[in-house]
């Protein structure tokens, strides 16, 4: 754990997260709840697109976990239309800017940046479930998240 911790914290990288606490989401919002993986993707957009324009970066590949083909499918529909429509604080023509592609892989591909993901996720799944920002891992990677201009942060939890 200690070597780990070396590693996610000596390692150059920005954290851009969106947590969902699904049964909060569920009750808040009922029958009117928006798909938590949907909701998800729209929240790092409106992260990465400053975060981009900001590095003057003008194309990007989001490399999403394949969850099946159905569901690759209606998150990349999903996807195509907040680049394409914007969402309701990120106009679209800044994520026209910006040449996006969206490729999916599965899990046994091990994609470097998935398992930093994994790695980053128990965290601060942690940290969310507990409120406890001392747990090594979780202090470990807080100082990654996005500190974009004004409120944007890289961490996004919904709801609060």
């Amino acid at each position: 754990m200690q070597r780990l911790n070396q590693i996610m914290g000596g390692s150059e990288y920005t954290l851009i997260t969106s947590a969902i606490h699904k049964e909060k989401h569920k009750e808040t919002y009922g029958s009117k709840a928006y798909h938590p993986y949907h909701l998800s993707v729209k929240f790092c957009l409106e992260r990465l697109v400053p975060f981009l324009e900001e590095n003057n970066q003008r194309e990007a590949v989001i490399c999403a976990e394949s969850r099946g083909k159905r569901e690759d499918r209606l998150l990349e529909a999903e996807f195509r239309r907040y680049v394409v429509e914007g969402t309701e604080f990120l106009p679209s023509q800044r994520l026209r800017n910006i040449g996006f592609r969206i490729k999916f892989f599965k899990k046994e591909r091990n994609i470097v940046g998935h398992q930093m993901a994994d790695l980053a996720a128990y965290p601060i799944a942690r940290y969310l479930i507990s409120g406890d920002s001392s747990y090594r891992p979780f202090a470990v990677i807080r100082s990654k998240f996005y500190d974009g201009p004004g409120r944007i942060s890289g961490l996004k939890i919904f709801p609060q």
